[in-house]
């Protein structure tokens, strides 16, 4: 059985592209979370991105939502001075945790959900440009479920989406 790392623990996050290869480094620390999830906080270190609506700018507070049980991860974003900024969530492989490492794999889909816009989903043109649907048929379809999962999640303000 995995051990998962206790409140109050830094660990180092590992995001890991679609065929496992690292892509980003960066420390959180583990907070109290519900069954079935690691959640972490972590602060964006890296330059400033825009991904659709929403812009992760350097100094910016993550809260971090890793499930243990459905392929996703989630993201609620502040700005530095505690303004919630939206949600990012990713479909996702489940976790590989080894001690303090907590590894998850992007697969392709990120929906974001920002206050006062309609969601967006990002990036199922690198999805079809990976021709998963012929090369790995039921991968394919996992990904177009969990998106539709994410979605229904947000939208019912399900956990961890009802937690910002």
């Amino acid at each position: 059985m995995v051990r998962l790392p206790e409140p109050g623990t830094r660990i180092t996050i590992v995001k890991l592209s679609p065929d496992g290869q690292p892509v980003a480094r960066y420390q959180g620390t583990v907070l109290p979370g519900r069954t079935g999830w690691v959640v972490a906080e972590a602060r964006w270190t890296y330059r400033e991105v825009e991904s659709g609506p929403l812009r992760f700018t350097p100094g910016d507070r993550l809260i971090e939502y890793f499930s243990l049980v459905e392929p996703i991860s989630a993201f609620a974003v502040f700005s530095a001075g505690g303004r919630f900024k939206g949600w990012y969530a990713n479909v996702s492989c489940p976790l590989d945790i080894d001690g303090e490492v907590v590894r998850w794999r992007d697969l392709y889909i990120d929906v974001i959900a920002v206050p006062g816009t309609d969601v967006t989903i990002l990036d199922e043109d690198e999805l079809e440009a990976a021709n998963m649907a012929e090369a790995q048929p039921d991968g394919y379809r996992c990904i177009l479920a969990t998106r539709d999962r994410l979605l229904e999640m947000i939208r019912g303000h399900e956990y961890p989406f009802s937690e910002a």
